[in-house]
């Protein structure tokens, strides 16, 4: 049986709608159906019943949410105990990609420049949902979402970050700055975006609906799940991708890449920093005051003395 599955039923059935529990695993309503039906499938009842938009566990629905919580709390309790015997001096960190390819590097550099060789480091790229996910289950002491979707962070310790812009990106010799291009003009261009669910992906359809427009109106999409190829043929003047701008910080400052704002778009998409259920270690301290540093922003009290780690002492 597959957790996931699990899980979502607990969300839908503590949220009472479908929709609602879609938001907050940033999936669709159509994903969470699925996963519902799947798990009734699977145990060959029906958990839920469904009278409009709402929705309320049935008697054997409220059996399976039962076993459902303790299996969660199972899985919570081999997590804390195995990380402890492994690692005391671990950090857990999971975050978006356009996060851990544009900013992690050299806040990873700072951070070890700093600290001694004895803490245990651990990287993960993925989604909000899978991010939230960790969290939630005690895999990740630290997560950082760039939102594609809103996002319910109830119950989570969350702090917000910089917003992070989403622009279209191209060479000024394929797509020239001035004046600045329509998106009529971009539905001409081929269009490279990472996958068809990524954040990417999602953020630009919700401002394409904003306009009245569909992503189905570009000529050419192609969908490559590494950036780095992306950004390769974006360089060769090959087409355009829609990303995060700290992706091609250094690219936009010599202006071999520019960046495309469209009238009309919300090109901010928010950035949080998601705490996990763990408190805090002062490694954990020391790494999240180095996050903020990188923003050039004070780190929040919260977290104990920011004033530890001078930003002297870090290069950006």
């Amino acid at each position: 049986m597959d957790i996931t599955l699990l899980k979502t039923l607990l969300k839908v059935a503590a949220l009472g709608n479908i929709s609602k529990a879609a938001a907050v695993l940033c999936v669709t309503q159509s994903a969470v159906s699925r996963r519902i039906k799947q798990l009734e499938d699977h145990v060959g009842k029906p958990l839920l019943i469904r009278a409009g938009n709402t929705v309320t566990p049935t008697e054997d629905g409220r059996f399976v949410l039962a076993k459902a919580q303790q299996i969660i709390n199972l899985e919570s309790q081999i997590i804390d105990k195995l990380s402890d015997k492994e690692c005391k001096q671990r950090i857990s960190l999971c975050c978006t990609p356009s996060f851990g390819i544009g900013r992690l590097p050299a806040i990873l550099s700072a951070f070890m420049g700093i600290n001694a060789g004895n803490t245990g480091l651990n990287f993960v790229f993925n989604m909000p949902e899978q991010a939230l996910e960790g969290i939630e289950n005690g895999q990740f002491d630290l997560a950082l979402i760039e939102h594609c979707d809103d996002l319910d962070l109830t119950g989570h310790r969350s702090y917000p970050l910089p917003d992070d812009e989403m622009v279209f990106i191209s060479t000024p010799e394929l797509t020239p700055p001035s004046p600045p291009p329509t998106i009529g003009e971009m539905f001409g261009k081929r269009l490279y975006l990472k996958n068809e669910s990524g954040c990417a992906r999602r953020f630009l359809d919700k401002n394409l609906s904003l306009l009245g427009h569909s992503i189905t109106e570009f000529n050419d999409i192609v969908y490559f799940d590494d950036l780095q190829f992306i950004l390769r043929e974006v360089l060769a003047g090959k087409g355009i991708t829609f990303a995060s701008t700290g992706l091609v910080a250094n690219e936009l400052d010599k202006h071999s890449l520019y960046a495309h704002r469209m009238a009309g778009f919300d090109h901010f998409r928010p950035c949080t920093l998601v705490l996990g259920r763990r408190e805090p270690s002062a490694d954990l301290i020391s790494f999240i005051n180095t996050i903020y540093i990188s923003f050039g922003m004070p780190c929040p009290s919260t977290f104990g003395n920011s004033n530890a780690y001078p930003s002297e002492s870090y290069h950006f």
